[in-house]
């Protein structure tokens, strides 16, 4: 048995929500126990990464705890943004590292790794999840290693090792996006490959509203990239972030050579379809008080 569903949701819709009434929390009580999703079955639900997601087909689930960013926005030490030539990559140091839990995360919590883009050649076809049959410009994933393990290296091949939370960007003719410039901007300052540059600390601010919306897509899957372990606990937000195609245009200045003859032009994994037999779920969760930031 699954949770209630969601009436009338429409493509891309914000799903955000007022808390909920007596008379719903009445209703959450009585089919929490039937909606509860076992954590060894569904750790096992595994499949490759990135995939297109219908609203219609996925399992409405109520009963996660708020997903929670601590340090997500924090001012303090440094920031680095970096090409290797590849995409763009975004880490911390000098600093204590931000901590995602909560929400689908089974009590583990999830230590910061670095966040990175993925684009195309136009701007209609950068991401790599596809959500209501809608591709947008560029998708972003901070990713995250499970706090049990020493660290990445050590916990990317684990069946709970990773959890990667993606935002999509949709780029459009209006005026930029002010916060996502401290990203833009620096992007110019690494177009050689192998380059890094300082960034301000505070340069995830961009996410910090959309992060902090109630419903979210996930999903057990893999690394969108080599070696594609099937290890990550996918949360994706369905809204897309608001960006300007110049600031779009400037991740595809980046070189992917050293001869600077060549630019990272698409880093996009195509969908990937699971087989016939492969039991498979996507979570809509939806949580009765808002995904929280650190106090």
């Amino acid at each position: 048995m699954t949770g209630p569903s969601v009436s009338a949701l429409t493509k891309n819709e914000c799903v955000c929500e007022p808390d909920a009434t007596s008379s719903k929390l009445t209703e959450t009580i009585e089919i929490e126990e039937d909606a509860h999703i076992h954590v060894a079955e569904w750790r096992l639900q595994k499949v490759q990464s990135p995939i297109e997601l219908q609203h219609d087909e996925s399992i409405h689930h109520d009963h996660f705890e708020p997903l929670e960013f601590h340090g997500h926005w924090d001012v303090g030490g440094d920031a680095t943004f970096t090409n290797n030539g590849f995409t763009a990559t975004l880490r911390f140091k000098n600093r204590e590292l931000p901590i995602l839990k909560g929400g689908p995360l089974h009590g583990f919590e999830y230590v910061f790794e670095q966040l990175h883009f993925h684009w195309s050649e136009d701007d209609h076809s950068g991401c790599e999840h596809i959500f209501e049959g809608q591709a947008y410009s560029m998708e972003a994933h901070a990713v995250h290693y499970n706090k049990k393990y020493a660290d990445f290296q050590e916990a990317h091949d684990k069946h709970d090792g990773l959890a990667v939370v993606a935002f999509f960007l949709k780029a459009t003719d209006a005026i930029e996006n002010p916060c996502f410039s401290k990203l833009s901007t620096a992007v110019m300052d690494i177009v050689k490959i192998n380059t890094e540059t300082s960034v301000s600390s505070d340069c995830l601010t961009w996410i910090k509203e959309e992060a902090q919306c109630k419903g979210y897509y996930t999903y057990q899957g893999s690394l969108t990239t080599e070696p594609y372990t099937e290890s990550v606990t996918w949360i994706l937000y369905p809204q897309p972030i608001h960006v300007s195609r110049e600031q779009v245009a400037h991740f595809r200045s980046l070189h992917s050579t050293p001869c600077e003859q060549h630019n990272i032009k698409t880093n996009v994994r195509p969908i990937q379809k699971p087989t016939e037999d492969q039991k498979f779920n996507i979570i809509y969760a939806r949580n009765h008080r808002s995904s929280s930031p650190a106090p």
